[in-house]
This record gives C-alpha cells, sequence and structure tokens, in this order.
C-alpha cells in the first residue's frame, strides 16, 4: 500500500534531496510514532527495489547467463579431471577383476567333478582280486588229475600264495595318482624361520635349499629342448585359482599374489597336484603409482631397509615355494642400487628368481649371474592380447625359441582362453620332440639376451 505523503517524490536518500541534516517527511508526520512507525519506510523502499532493476533481472540478464555457462562448463571440467585421476585401474585391480570372467566359463558345478580320479581308478583295482580266483581253480582242477592225494596236499600250498599277488596287484592300481603329485606337500621345518612377518624360508642343515626342496622332479639329463610356462597372480580369484591348479599340466610353475587370502590352502592344493610353485613380488613399474601393484610394492625411492622389510612381508604369506618372480618390475628391475640387495637376500634364503623381464633394459639377470642367485629370465608373455590366435602364435614363437636356445619361458594368467590353448599346446609337444619342464628345470641354464 502506498502512503500519500510519498505521492511525487522519488526513493532517494537524505543527502540526495539536499536535507542531509533533516529528517525525512516520513518522520516528520506523527512525533508519537516513534521508532515502529519507521517500517513503512522500509516497506516502500522495498517495493520501489524491482523498480531499480533487482536480483531477479541480474540473473536473468546477460550477466547471470554468462555466471550459468562459466559454471557448468567448470563442472564439466571437474569431472574430467576427476575421471582422468581416479578412472585407470591399477594392475593389481585388473588381476583380481579380470578372472571374474572366468564365472561363466568354469562354474563349480563343473569342477567337482573332475575331483574324484581316485574313486575311479578304485572300483578298477578291484577286478584285479577276481582275476586270481579265476586263475587257483584251474591249478586245483591240473592237480587232482595227474596224482590222487598227493596233489590235493599241494593245492592248499598255491592257495595261500595266491593271496599276496592279490594283495599286490590292488597296490600298482592307486600308484598312478601319486606320479603326478611327486612334489612333497609338507613344509620342512628345517627350512623355515620364525620372523615378525611370519615363516620365512632359509637354508636348512648341510646346505639344503628351498629351491632344491620344493622343486618338482625332473630328469636332469634331459636332453630335448625344455620349455616353462608360469601362470602369474593366482590367489585373488578362487575359480581361476581352482582351474589353473586342475586342469594346467602338473609341469606348469603356478605364482601367487601375497594379497590373496587362504594362501597356504593354495599351496598345499596345487603342490598335491604335482606344481611347483612360486611368490609374485610387486616391484615397482614405469607408470607408477598410476600402475600401482599394491601397498607392499618394492620401489626404488625406498631405503634398501624398506625394501627388504617389504619383501619379508611378501615371503611371509606363505611358504613352500622355490623361489619369487617379480610382478610388474619393469622399473625397479633396471634400477641395480635398488635391486642388488634384494637379490643377494633371496640367495641368502636359497631360493630362486625369475625375471620377467617387464623392461628390455632389465639387469636382474645380469645381477643374478654375478651373485650365483639361480634364476630364469622370461621369453614372452603369452597373452598379452586374450584371444585364441594371440596365445597360440606366442606359443609357437616359445617353441622356436627353445629349440634355437635349448629352453625358454613364457608368463600368462589365468585367463580362461589362456588355460585352455596350453593345455591342448602341451599335449603335443611331445610328439614335436619338446618337453614341457618345470622353470627350476630351467634355472642358470638360459643364454643371456639383452
Amino acid at each position: 500500500m502506498r502512503l500519500p505523503f510519498f505521492k511525487g517524490r522519488r526513493a532517494s536518500t537524505p543527502a540526495a534531496d539536499g536535507y542531509e541534516d533533516e529528517p525525512p517527511p516520513f518522520e516528520e508526520q506523527d512525533d508519537e510514532t516513534g521508532e515502529a512507525e519507521r517500517e513503512p519506510l522500509a516497506v516502500q523502499s522495498s517495493a520501489t527495489a524491482p523498480r531499480r532493476g533487482g536480483i531477479g533481472a541480474v540473473l536473468l540478464g546477460p550477466i547471470g547467463q554468462t555466471f550459468a555457462f562459466l559454471l557448468l562448463i567448470g563442472s564439466i571440467g571437474a569431472l574430467g579431471a576427476w575421471l582422468a585421476t581416479n578412472g585407470q585401474t591399477t594392475a593389481a585391480k585388473r588381476v583380481l577383476q579380470t578372472p571374474r570372467a572366468t564365472l561363466s566359463f568354469l562354474p563349480p558345478e563343473q569342477r567337482q567333478p573332475q575331483r574324484p580320479p581316485a574313486p575311479a581308478v578304485a572300483p578298477t583295482a578291484a577286478p584285479a582280486p577276481t582275476e586270481a580266483p579265476v586263475a587257483s581253480p584251474p591249478q586245483q582242477q591240473a592237480a587232482p588229475a595227474p596224482a590222487p592225494a598227493a596233489p590235493p596236499a599241494a593245492s592248499p600250498a598255491p592257495a595261500p600264495a595266491a593271496p599276496p599277488p592279490a594283495a599286490a596287484a590292488p597296490a600298482p592300481e592307486p600308484a598312478p595318482p601319486p606320479v603326478r603329485r611327486q612334489v612333497t606337500m609338507v613344509h620342512d621345518p628345517a627350512l623355515i624361520e620364525n620372523s615378525p612377518n611370519g615363516l620365512l624360508p632359509k637354508i636348512g642343515p648341510e646346505g639344503r635349499e628351498p629351491w632344491r626342496a620344493y622343486a618338482r622332479p625332473f630328469n636332469a639329463a634331459e636332453q630335448r629342448p625344455r620349455i616353462a610356462i608360469i601362470i602369474s597372480g593366482l590367489g585373488l580369484s578362487s575359480a581361476a585359482t581352482e582351474a589353473a591348479v586342475q586342469d594346467m599340466p602338473s609341469e606348469v610353475t603356478l605364482a601367487f599374489t601375497p594379497y590373496a587370502s587362504r594362501l597356504e590352502a593354495w599351496i598345499s592344493t596345487s603342490r598335491a597336484a604335482g606344481h611347483e610353485v612360486m611368490l609374485s613380488l610387486p616391484m615397482e613399474p614405469m607408470g607408477f603409482p598410476a600402475s600401482d601393484p599394491g601397498p607392499h610394492t618394492l620401489l626404488t625411492s625406498l631405503s634398501p631397509v624398506e625394501n627388504l622389510d617389504r619383501m619379508e612381508w611378501a615371503l611371509g604369506r606363505f611358504t613352500g615355494y622355490v623361489g619369487v618372480v617379480d610382478f610388474l618390475g619393469s622399473r625397479f628391475t633396471t634400477n641395480e642400487q635398488s635391486l642388488l640387495p634384494v637379490l643377494k637376500a633371496l640367495k641368502d634364503r636359497g631360493l630362486m628368481f625369475v625375471d620377467s623381464k617387464s623392461s628390455s633394459s632389465s639387469v636382474a639377470a645380469q645381477i643374478a649371474g654375478s651373485i650365483d642367485l639361480p634364476h630364469a629370465v622370461n621369453s614372452r608373455f603369452i597373452d598379452d592380447e586374450a584371444s585364441r590366435s594371440y596365445i597360440d602364435r606366442a606359443l609357437d614363437d616359445l617353441e622356436k625359441t627353445a629349440r634355437r636356445n635349448g629352453s625358454a619361458v613364457g608368463i600368462g594368467y589365468a585367463y580362461p582362453v589362456t588355460l585352455e590353448r596350453v593345455k591342448s599346446w602341451a599335449a603335443t609337444l611331445p610328439q614335436k620332440g619338446i618337453v614341457l619342464a618345470p622353470v627350476t628345470a630351467l634355472a642358470t641354464r638360459q643364454a643371456p639376451r639383452g
């Protein structure tokens, strides 16, 4: 409601109207109103505000539109920056996530039937005793024919003799399964020591070294070219690990990540299936920290003491392994100052080292040779591209390398296609004159390579 005494006047300040020392007209109307009647003046001022522009006009005007546009562009830029920083998955997560695809290909229901080969062999052993009784009756019938009473006395003698062969017959039948499980399942107490990081490997009495004690038996006189396959990054996916343990030929070496759980159970299962096992030791890659192998990664920026402590944490996660293979160590394995103390510590514990050769500039094999550390070098990764054609070409390349140099090493992961192709390929090696060997059978046998 407009007040009559404001009619004809514009909204202004006292100074603008020239009554700087005089009260405004409204306050002169009634001296009795006091402070309370100044409120209509405020109401009138707010009522006239829209005529001067107001906040709404500012927001709807060019300035407001420009501000909104800049705010939108800034939000999009911030979102893009966040995605660029956090969108990459680390190498450790990639290994964790990748095997999940195996759930659709290797469900547990299909894995269970492959476990009971022993019961299937046991029934076949039962018929053996039936053949023994069949053989004994002919002897009894032949005995009575030649002589009257003397032959019956001779017939009881063969009868007790028949049971021993029958008891001996079932023994060879269950023997084939243990042939595949020649690796001992018990961790030798003489080869471990207590530490704050758990049980660590050590050289035992009379110089017994863990890398030899836990190695899968292999004929050292074998003259055919040798190829070793290492399936790495195991333990994070139960389905992928189970598939590798059960489906891979027992000559294939299995490498487990220290970040997995139930490692002792996995190692016992793997060694019971005939595999020798290794530890995947996280080392600094070139892309660190965007590519991050985990919180216990050995880094070139750390002191030797800190790196050795991190390595001992990994070594103490489980026992019964023959050695370690570096995981994503493309930067660490090129730094001699950082790598030398680590390799010396492995030698002092009687372990073997496999250089994954993530970098062509790796000096790991050179250092290992200079300190007499048993070692092997990866010839190539077999599944950089997880496809049948790529893996088949990689395996064929390993054959050529083995024929040329006498031996070769290939490293892959537990992708379903990798396991399927390696299993099929391994079955063809005998006819090609090549032998599949555990990686310990290639220790310090490879020709140096650049």
